[in-house]
């Protein structure tokens, strides 16, 4: 009976060291250097397609935090004339597919219809790689050159998926913000053939440019990094690599990668 209060004393010593420092190396930001591992992010190139992997929607059928990241990236892309055309993959568990979903919030911040392509299918990341390829309107194959969107902790399982599948040319882009907005809005340049489209293109490169019609307004120096904020973002952000190790794991048990 001793030794079971031992081993159940100790049991809790070390589990309350445990969480103290895991909450203190929360709270302090400190880097967790695993995280590294599942990073790859590159320069885009000019390609055939942009693709936005989703990662996820709520509940109102809006795209999740790290979604509306992707989908802001992949337009900053397709303004900048990566390529002509943003294709949106993902399946869901809703009644509404995550393709659907992401390419509706696109159209929200300006991308034009003719540039969006839906592939409603994938539930997990291997799958979206095999069909991509099986896309009608679009002749892709392994060795068309690909700007692959998606968030960062997710863009090196991403990469391996695309690779296993056997693509060859293709580059993860995890942030991207406009570079030559007024060279997108040239109608005689590809993939804008129309001056409707330019139009509409120029409408939506304005609202990321714009600034605010308050003559007066000075941006607060309000920073949001309180005791409480640091932890909750430090210990989201350590689960979330902390599940693409294991899902990496899985996926080579699998042999998707």
């Amino acid at each position: 009976m001793k030794r079971i209060k031992r081993i159940i004393k100790t049991y809790f010593i070390i589990s309350g060291i445990v969480f103290n420092v895991f909450i203190f190396w929360m709270v302090a930001k400190w880097p967790i250097y695993f995280d590294k591992l599942l990073i790859k992010s590159e320069r885009p190139i000019p390609g055939e397609a942009i693709i936005c992997v989703a990662g996820g929607a709520t509940g109102n059928n809006l795209p999740t935090e790290a979604g509306w990241q992707r989908i802001h990236t992949a337009l900053q892309l397709y303004f900048d004339n990566y390529a002509p055309k943003i294709i949106f993959t993902g399946a869901g568990t809703g009644k509404i597919t995550e393709a659907e979903i992401y390419a509706e919030a696109a159209q929200w911040l300006g991308c034009p219809d003719e540039a969006i392509v839906l592939v409603p299918k994938g539930n997990s990341t291997a799958e979206h790689p095999l069909n991509i390829l099986k896309i009608e309107k679009l002749a892709i194959n392994k060795n068309s050159p690909l700007n692959i969107v998606t968030s960062s902790l997710h863009s090196r399982r991403a990469s391996m998926c695309f690779k296993k599948t056997g693509f060859t040319n293709f580059r993860l882009i995890t942030s991207y913000s406009i570079k030559k907005p007024y060279l997108a809005i040239d109608s005689t340049k590809k993939p804008y053939p129309s001056t409707e489209t330019s139009k509409k293109t120029k409408e939506a490169i304005d609202k990321y440019l714009k600034v605010s019609q308050f003559k007066n307004f000075r941006p607060s120096d309000k920073k949001y990094n309180d005791l409480v904020i640091r932890l909750r973002t430090g210990t989201s952000y350590f689960f979330e690599a902390l599940r693409e190790i294991v899902a990496i794991g899985w996926y080579k048990i699998k042999g998707y990668v």
